[in-house]
């Protein structure tokens, strides 16, 4: 643990003062809804369905049966926060285009049936994500990320002590016996495999290669416009590693944990297309957490850096997290990469329902490109029930 602590240290100060490099959104392999409207400070806290895609080692803490067999979740431009630019909104291209330059255009749809069992987790997943956006109004070009992944992870955690299980507030409970320190240590592997086809670059609205596949082809369809502008499939095995500390007393838990998400990258072994299938890189994550939980009534706190191995400034790596919740409703809210982030969810029993509005970073540096953005996540039928 010495040795990992000593790494995370370096990988972090080394972060601060590498040069910086072009550095645009961070493309992780799948983000959890919740985490989301938290900041994404979620290394430390993430033990529900969307663990395998955060931190390995949070299996640890397991000691139930969880089956997540529906829960899609789907992710838009939040337009609501730019209807000027849509007030009488022109019918010529050029004003049209003055309207829609620098307007980030995202698209979202994704699933992650899965099953926990004690320290084991399995996911499968199946993932559309497209990001547009207009820049340059002299020599319009158009920047496109578009990714759908298909595949699954599985992951399994080992742990020593006697720690990270909260104890329930009881209202009727009599008893003033204090409960004792407890300390629980796990560690945590991944492997998972990918089917991902993508096109992403920036291409030019006046340039030749468009126009040059058409002359030759004749084709003008979707399939065929995509193709020349670079469009592959490919498939790839990847890994994650964790670890985890808890110290927990009674109602009251702090955890610490870091993450090492697609160890030395995952690069893709094209099976179609002319070009280059969008590789994953490798994240490292570093997170703490704050919970209480009485029964009626809890709530966290969480603090993440990451990724501290990208040439990124220290404002875009920090995130913080804040959830609190009730029986029947929860609230969460953050703040990432310096923008504010909040959301609510109901639990129904066999219903979940989430909403809630995030931002993220689409520039290189601290708050210069913000793409505004709102979710909606449903989960049905997932339940739980003791080993």
């Amino acid at each position: 643990m010495k040795d990992l602590a000593k790494l995370l240290i370096l990988l972090f100060f080394s972060s601060l003062i590498a040069p910086t490099l072009l550095a645009r959104e961070m493309r992780y392999l799948y983000r959890s809804p919740k985490a989301l409207l938290m900041g994404d400070a979620y290394t430390a806290l993430a033990y529900d369905e969307y663990t395998l895609f955060y931190n390995p080692a949070t299996l640890g803490r397991g000691s139930l049966v969880e089956f997540y067999p529906i829960n899609p979740d789907f992710g838009v431009t939040n337009v609501l926060a730019e209807l000027d630019r849509f007030d009488n909104f022109p019918k010529d291209p050029v004003p049209i285009a003055d309207r829609i330059l620098g307007f980030p255009v995202y698209v979202h749809a994704g699933a992650t049936p899965g099953l926990k069992f004690g320290s084991f987790g399995f996911n499968m997943f199946a993932s559309s994500t497209t990001s547009l956006v207009l820049q340059n109004a002299i020599y319009p070009q158009l920047d496109i990320d578009y990714r759908l992944d298909r595949g699954f992870i599985a992951g399994y955690a080992y742990s020593w002590g006697r720690g990270g299980k909260l104890e329930k507030f009881d209202p009727f409970s009599r008893s003033k016996k204090k409960s004792s320190m407890g300390y629980r240590t796990s560690i945590g592997a991944s492997v998972k495999h990918i089917n991902r086809q993508g096109l992403a670059g920036s291409y030019s609205l006046f340039g030749t290669t468009l126009l040059n596949e058409i002359n030759s082809t004749g084709k003008t369809d979707i399939d065929s416009i995509r193709r020349a502008l670079g469009f592959a499939k490919g498939k790839a095995w990847g890994a994650d590693v964790g670890a985890e500390h808890i110290i927990s007393s009674g109602k009251s838990e702090l955890a610490f944990a870091a993450s090492v998400l697609d160890v030395g990258g995952t690069d893709f072994k094209k099976t179609e297309g002319i070009g280059e299938v969008p590789d994953q890189d490798m994240y490292v994550n570093t997170g703490a957490a704050w919970r209480q939980d009485f029964g009626l009534l809890d709530y966290s706190l969480s603090l993440d850096f990451h990724p501290i191995n990208q040439p990124i400034g220290l404002g875009r790596m920090t995130h913080f997290g804040f959830e609190l919740g009730l029986p029947i409703v929860r609230v969460m809210g953050g703040w990432s990469e310096g923008y504010i982030s909040y959301g609510v969810m109901a639990n129904l029993w066999l219903i979940k329902i989430m909403a809630g509005f995030y931002d993220v970073e689409l520039g290189t540096n601290f708050k210069e490109e913000q793409g505004k953005r709102a979710l909606i996540y449903l989960s049905l039928l997932d339940f739980t029930f003791d080993l």
